[in-house]
Parts: C-alpha cells; sequence; structure tokens
C-alpha cells in the first residue's frame, strides 16, 4: 500500500488551469426552426499536467447547447463541454444561453435602391425582387432589401454589382436573415453628367 501511494504521489504532477475561449454552437434545431443565441463564446478552464495543457488548441473543445425537443420560442438551457481525455473541464462561463428558437420561414421583396446623391436614379434593377429567409419574426419586419450605391461617379451611366441588405420600414438593416440571390445589377443614371 506505501509503494503504490508513493508511485501515484510522485508520478502525478502538479495540476495546472488554463483557460480557452471556445465557440459556441446550436445543436439538435428542430425541424423547421431556426436558432440564435447573444452567447456565441464561452470561457472554459481545464485542469490538468502542463505538458498536455500546453498543447491543447481551443479547437480541440466544443461548446454546444442541445435544443432536441424544444419548440418555438425563448429557452435558456445549459452549456455542454465536449474535449480530449487530457484535461478536466472546470468552470464554464457563461454556465447557461439564452437561446431563441423560431420558425423558419421565407419570402419575396422588392430590391429598394439608394443612389449616392440627389442627381443619380436608378434605371434598372436586376433582379428587382429578392427572397429574404430566416427567423418568421424578424421577417415579418422586413419591407425589402436594400442596395447602397456608395461612390459618385461623373459618368451618365453605371452598372454596379450589390449586396442586397434586408431592411425594416425606417430602412434600418436586420441581422440573422439570408438573401437569395446574395448580389443584384444595378444600372445610375446621373442626369448632373447629362448637363
Amino acid at each position: 500500500m506505501v509503494l503504490w501511494f508513493t508511485f501515484n504521489y510522485l508520478s502525478a504532477g502538479p495540476a495546472y488551469n488554463k483557460t480557452l475561449d471556445v465557440p459556441l454552437s446550436l445543436h439538435n434545431v428542430g425541424a423547421g426552426l431556426v436558432a440564435g443565441s447573444n452567447v456565441h463564446k464561452v470561457t472554459i478552464e481545464v485542469t490538468g499536467p502542463r505538458s498536455q495543457l500546453e498543447r491543447l488548441p481551443p479547437e480541440a473543445f466544443n461548446a454546444y447547447v442541445d435544443c432536441a425537443g424544444k419548440p418555438a420560442g425563448t429557452v435558456a438551457l445549459n452549456v455542454a463541454v465536449a474535449g480530449p481525455e487530457a484535461g478536466k473541464i472546470g468552470a464554464v462561463t457563461p454556465s447557461t444561453a439564452v437561446v431563441v428558437l423560431d420558425r423558419y420561414a421565407y419570402r419575396r421583396v422588392p430590391v429598394i435602391a439608394t443612389p449616392p446623391d440627389p442627381t443619380s436614379t436608378a434605371t434598372e434593377i436586376d433582379p428587382k425582387t429578392v427572397i429574404v429567409a430566416g427567423g418568421q419574426t424578424s421577417l415579418s419586419k422586413v419591407v425589402g432589401a436594400r442596395v447602397i450605391v456608395e461612390q459618385a461617379t461623373g459618368a451618365k451611366r453605371v452598372v454596379v454589382t450589390l449586396k442586397p441588405v434586408p431592411v425594416d420600414a425606417s430602412r434600418t438593416p436586420l441581422a440573422g436573415l439570408t438573401v437569395a440571390p446574395a448580389t443584384v445589377r444595378v444600372v445610375i443614371i446621373n442626369r448632373k453628367a447629362h448637363s
């Protein structure tokens, strides 16, 4: 017994701590739902032998919340962390994440072009409408997909390819939605250049 204790005590070595920031993923989101959280990463503390901890990158760990069986709505879920056996996972901060589950929806909306100045006009937009998709709650606020021509030019006619961004009635961009197609072609006529 004394020999076993001496061997284990001398070979164990001191335990060290390492703190890592790990991206948070959302697992098992139900069919027909989209999920989002304001928590994008968690901080974990790992304890183990120094030689093993030095080689552990954040990518060796998977932090996630399990959304299985959760209906549409807002829920607080415990954060789980999986990783290699090289270290013992201690504190996880935050230990819970608020997740918003929403019904997936999509609809076609018009493309709204904003020329760089009052003397310019968007004469052609192709395509004239795009499909915006994502959570039903966010999608209900969308009135169009806005493209902004950033630079003014002295040319009479300018053709640009731009990325449309979903906007609400006050033309404020809305996050968490996708747009298809990802770009549109806009023809801008500069009336000042015609003079």
